[in-house]
């Protein structure tokens, strides 16, 4: 039976079953959790911009940094603050000084020399709006990419950086930043802020918040059910979101209004690597 044939009969489950809008979990479900650790972490970044500081901004795979991200975009005002997020993270180091060129609106020169002297007039009459850029995936940067990064906050003759800039990465960027070639830069920076896995009490409210977003206001999970995602999840909402889906789908199928363990380990076998990745933590 195609996927075509088999999607009405999904849809039909959806609704009849659980009377929800849309699936839960699913990534069509724009409002997300924020919770204490998110906004006590979106704050200190606030305060870092604010004195002109660069930093970075670490944690697990799915934990949740660019949802934070975006609420940081968000909430910049862009009459103080020219915002510029990249996450082309694989471009050498000459791509990036061409890239922020292209972003900021200015013609990207041949030559290097000349993109750095438009960014050096861009910050000179910037009509005091304070550059901030933002890598996402940073710990994929290469050495050259970094190092220009370095040169580049020093273009100002004092010791303050022309620009804000916070590096984005996971658990890997650190060691990186660390090693021997890279510490002129991580000398530079001013912050280094880590997102941590949920507590148990966070990642079950989430899951609720989840449910309650498409209609859903009782625990369908069975209580064992509801223990073994949040176990192999590890506080990590992406993991959640992911294994929640598939657990729906597989109900959906058996027609079961109540999500049971059995519904969790179909959808573990479909993504044998959550669990690697829970044994490896």
């Amino acid at each position: 039976m195609t996927s075509k044939s088999q999607k009405p009969d999904m849809e039909a489950a959806l609704k009849t079953l659980w009377g929800a809008s849309a699936w839960p979990f699913a990534t069509a479900v724009k409002d997300a959790c924020e919770t204490a650790a998110h906004e006590e972490t979106l704050r200190r970044l606030e305060q870092c911009i604010a004195v002109h500081s660069s930093g970075v901004l670490h944690g697990p795979n799915g934990v949740g940094k660019s949802r934070l991200v975006q609420s940081l975009v968000e909430r910049l005002p862009q009459k103080t603050y020219r915002t510029v997020v990249l996450s082309y993270s694989s471009l050498t180091g000459t791509d990036v000084i061409r890239y922020l060129c292209h972003l900021h609106g200015l013609t990207v020169a041949q030559r290097r020399s000349d993109n750095l002297m438009a960014l050096r007039t861009m910050w000179g009459q910037r009509d005091g709006l304070w550059p901030v850029w933002i890598f996402e995936e940073a710990q994929n940067l290469t050495t050259m990419g970094l190092e220009e990064l370095r040169l580049l906050s020093c273009e100002r003759l004092d010791t303050q950086s022309p620009f804000s800039l916070l590096l984005v990465g996971d658990a890997s960027l650190m060691p990186r930043l660390d090693m021997g070639v890279n510490r002129p830069l991580l000398t530079r920076l001013g912050f280094c802020l880590q997102l941590e896995p949920w507590p148990l009490e966070e990642a079950g409210a989430y899951v609720q918040r989840r449910l309650a977003e498409v209609g859903i206001h009782d625990n369908v999970f069975a209580p064992d059910a509801q223990e073994l995602l949040l176990r192999i999840a590890g506080g990590i909402p992406r993991r959640i979101n992911h294994l929640g889906q598939r657990a729906f789908e597989e109900a959906a199928r058996e027609r079961s209004r109540l999500i049971s363990r059995e519904h969790i380990q179909k959808a573990l076998d479909q993504l044998p690597w959550l669990g690697r990745l829970r044994d490896e933590e």
